[in-house]
């Protein structure tokens, strides 16, 4: 065992004086990324014929890089637990995002914009806790920001907006909308936002025992996240956050719970 602790720890230090030595930032770095997320789902608004209440177990894993043309490339796969179904696979997926606008770099405003597509499996669709309209989602996403730097450049504000509309492979459209900011000091930073989920389909009700996904559902809800991080190896963080759910229709309410992520860079060339 005391071997295994040792390697860590020259693994570690390597891996650290490969990152920061760098000058200027490597422009090609594959970041490993690992959540742990656990919640309590209290209830499902508008379900029928029974009363559905959880907690879940949710493990993401996702790999991504960055580009000299500001173009970042990932893949996700995300794996879940609940009352209804055991710990597998609950989706993966792949995006595309690219950086249009760059405030800091002088243009007025920053602007992301990027497009995720996600596969479900079929067992996963049948159960309410599941958040996703069908077996294949397709969404465009985008953020608009303004960062404002004081002290010596050491504290940055910045207030964002966010933007996701998207169509499955079946049913009707979603759209969800998110406001939120993020106070940055040295390597600590705190963020705090509000992001609201909207299907746009007929139905107002959800048949726990006859679920196939929220295609034809027209749900609403709105979640407060809140997260602390630290940056780690210049180009990594670690991040611990709270979320709760503070409104619900036709959808999982009274959700909440923690998260724990690693973002893990490892320099390609």
């Amino acid at each position: 065992m005391q071997w295994i602790w040792v390697s860590l720890f020259f693994g570690w230090g390597a891996l650290s004086a490969a990152i920061t030595s760098l000058e200027p930032p490597m422009p090609f770095l594959l970041h490993l990324d690992g959540t742990y997320s656990f919640a309590h789902i209290a209830s499902i608004q508008g379900a029928v014929p029974v009363k559905y209440q959880t907690d879940e177990n949710k493990m993401v894993l996702s790999s991504w890089m960055t580009t000299l043309s500001s173009l970042e490339l990932g893949v996700i796969f995300e794996f879940n637990q609940t009352k209804k179904l055991p710990f597998n696979l609950e989706s993966g997926g792949f995006y595309l995002k690219k950086n249009f606008l760059d405030d800091l770099a002088g243009d007025l405003l920053g602007l992301d914009m990027g497009a995720l597509v996600q596969f479900v499996p079929t067992n996963r669709l049948t159960d309410p806790i599941t958040p996703y309209n069908a077996m294949a989602n397709f969404s465009g996403f985008c953020e608009l920001y303004k960062s404002f730097l004081f002290h010596y450049d050491e504290i940055c504000l910045t207030p964002f907006l966010d933007l996701d509309v998207g169509m499955a492979n079946r049913g009707y459209p979603w759209i969800d909308p998110g406001i939120g900011g993020r106070f940055q000091y040295l390597d600590f930073s705190f963020e705090a936002s509000l992001a609201a989920f909207f299907g746009l389909g007929p139905e107002k009700v959800v048949n726990v025992d006859d679920f196939r996904g929220y295609a034809k559902i027209g749900y609403q809800a709105m979640d407060l996240e809140l997260t602390g991080s630290y940056q780690l190896l210049d180009e990594g963080s670690l991040r611990v956050g709270y979320f709760g759910r503070l409104f619900a229709r036709a959808y999982p309410q009274g959700r909440q719970g923690f998260f724990v992520e690693v973002d893990l860079p490892l320099p390609l060339f």
